[in-house]
């Protein structure tokens, strides 16, 4: 089973994720702090989170967690720029969901970069012997 790292301080925003997306298993942390230790105490398959946050922002939270090895990172938002996909893209994450999404179409997002990050994962190793 997938596991979906979502970091988002809105617990309604979480909560509407956990049951649209149904499928990964949901891990969640308000911020992307490390203050209090590791973010996750085992790997993920996909960070998902929020472009807004009340301390952070997640154009930098990405970023961060870019250079710890993370690889598989989407910002998602309800009310996007024009830009903030590219400016994604252009700091190394593989994109941004707007919200709202119907869930069908959020699902398939998911599973899209699920499966774009197992592919990369399995390049990383290969590429890593």
């Amino acid at each position: 089973m997938a596991t979906v790292l979502v970091i988002d301080d809105s617990p309604t925003q979480v909560a509407c994720l956990r049951e649209l997306l149904r499928g990964p298993r949901i891990l969640h942390r308000s911020s992307a702090s490390l203050h209090q230790g590791p973010l996750v105490p085992e790997p993920v398959d996909l960070v998902l989170i929020a472009l807004i946050l009340t301390r952070d922002n997640g154009f930098e939270c990405g970023l961060a967690l870019r250079e710890l090895g993370y690889r598989n990172i989407v910002l998602y938002s309800d009310c996007p720029e024009d830009t903030d996909e590219d400016w994604a893209r252009a700091i190394g994450l593989q994109g941004l969901v707007q919200l709202p999404a119907p869930a069908q179409l959020l699902r398939q997002h998911v599973n899209s970069y699920l499966h774009s990050g197992a592919q990369g994962q399995e390049d990383d190793q290969r590429w890593a012997s």
